[in-house]
């Protein structure tokens, strides 16, 4: 038999345990969602991005994977994951491996989460960047670094080479005559660097390719275009770099070399400017420009959009709250400062007090904008071989900048090797 004192110890302690049961569900329910992503480099810009994300929304954490290399690194690790059962939250893909994410049925669609925001635009969003990340009709990404190829020029090593810094060429044939005249001054100085090692998707290839209006791909995206003159003409750009000098390096390489004033011209992302302004500082100036394109000449648009892949609804929400974040004014305008990158916000760009009055202080980072309207998508070759394919691509390209091969034989093998690893019909 129970005594009193037993009984309402018993009744105490029920009621405390059911207190906890009831409780529980309400406590794991407040617990802070922790997201996971994966970037490509910078890896230091994210850490920051999120940090601040976390200030405002403190019921949400951000944890950032160690970065890849480049985005065909990347889309690999997320392709790894799915088959692990290890997939990030969200991830900053390349514009041009989106579509090979969607394929494989691992991209959330955004469109639910956009209708219910209203109206895009007046929140920043451009309508144009919105289609570089869709697939099949579906916005699988939210646009938030994105890159143009562009010359970066050494303008004190351009006036040693009798070059006029405040009348850089604007011809192929011209800057690469600067640069073998900048090459002459001895000492290692090298001349002309357009760099594609290192460049994931064959991106500088397909800039030189699209700058004459040629494409990729044919539009059904079933077949490959560049066979033709454009094609060419690209690979014929890639022995006059050979001939005026270019050496293989990696694109740490160059860009370490640009940054030491051991070059005067290179070809890379505009993503490069920040850390080459910052190296260059009281040492050697710096100037951009565009890439030189015929007057019906696109440029592919580097640079990533922000993916959900998780599919836990839960998680969707809030890696919907975070993406809206490093997409939106603020986050933009640090990403502009931190690298070179063009925001993909034009409220940021509007906005004096965030990027209004830096792009007036700095031309070199407007180049970047007034890219804007020549930009259009980032071709991705469709199948499971598409990574594969720009590897193939690249290798070609060596064997023509280093002078062993004529483009014409060349671009005959790689029409015929791309062709074999697409997808057959």
């Amino acid at each position: 038999m129970i005594s009193d004192l037993n009984r309402r110890d018993f009744l105490r302690g029920t009621a405390a345990a059911a207190a906890a049961a009831l409780s529980a569900p309400a406590l794991a329910q407040s617990a802070p969602i922790t997201l996971r992503i994966v970037t490509s480099t910078p890896k230091e810009l994210y850490d920051k991005l999120c940090a601040d994300f976390t200030q405002k929304r403190p019921d949400i954490r951000v944890t950032v994977d160690t970065p890849s290399p480049d985005y065909d690194d990347l889309t690999l690790r997320v392709l790894r994951a799915s088959i692990t059962g290890d997939i990030p939250d969200v991830a900053f893909q390349g514009f041009n491996r989106i579509n090979l994410l969607a394929q494989r049925d691992l991209a959330i669609p955004l469109d639910p989460f956009i209708n219910a925001e209203g109206d895009l635009a007046s929140l920043g969003y451009q309508p144009s960047l919105f289609d570089m990340a869709k697939v099949n009709g579906k916005t699988v990404g939210m646009p938030f670094a994105v890159a143009a190829p562009t010359l970066f020029y050494n303008l004190d090593l351009v006036e040693k080479a009798g070059g006029n810094p405040d009348k850089l060429p604007t011809e192929w044939p011209d800057i690469i005559s600067l640069g073998r005249k900048i090459r002459t001054q001895g000492g290692g100085i090298m001349g002309l660097h357009y760099a594609y090692i290192g460049h994931s998707g064959a991106w500088t290839w397909m800039a030189l390719v699209m700058s004459q209006g040629g494409s990729i791909m044919t539009p059904d995206e079933k077949d490959i275009a560049f066979e033709g003159p454009e094609g060419l003409w690209a690979l014929e750009m890639f022995k006059q770099f050979g001939q005026a000098g270019q050496i293989e390096m990696s694109l740490d390489q160059t860009r370490q070399a640009f940054s030491g004033g051991m070059m005067g011209i290179l070809g890379t992302s505009n993503s490069y400017l920040r850390s080459a302004e910052k190296a260059a500082a009281g040492h050697f100036r710096i100037r951009t420009t565009n890439l030189p394109l015929k007057p019906n000449g696109k440029l592919p648009t580097g640079g990533n959009a922000a993916m959900l892949l998780t599919r836990d609804p839960d998680r969707q929400k809030a890696a919907w709250d975070f993406v809206k974040f490093m997409t939106g004014p603020d986050a933009q305008t640090k990403l502009v400062n931190t690298t070179g990158y063009i925001p993909a916000n034009s409220v940021a760009v509007k906005t004096p007090d965030l990027l209004g009055k830096f792009f007036a202080d700095n031309p070199n980072a407007m180049v970047g904008v007034e890219q804007l309207p020549i930009l259009t998508a980032w071709p991705g070759f469709p199948g499971e071989n598409a990574i594969k394919i720009t590897d193939l691509i690249r290798d070609h390209i060596q064997s023509v900048v280093t002078l062993h091969r004529e483009p014409k034989a060349v671009l005959a093998d790689m029409v015929r090797d791309v062709r074999a690893l697409l997808p057959q019909a």
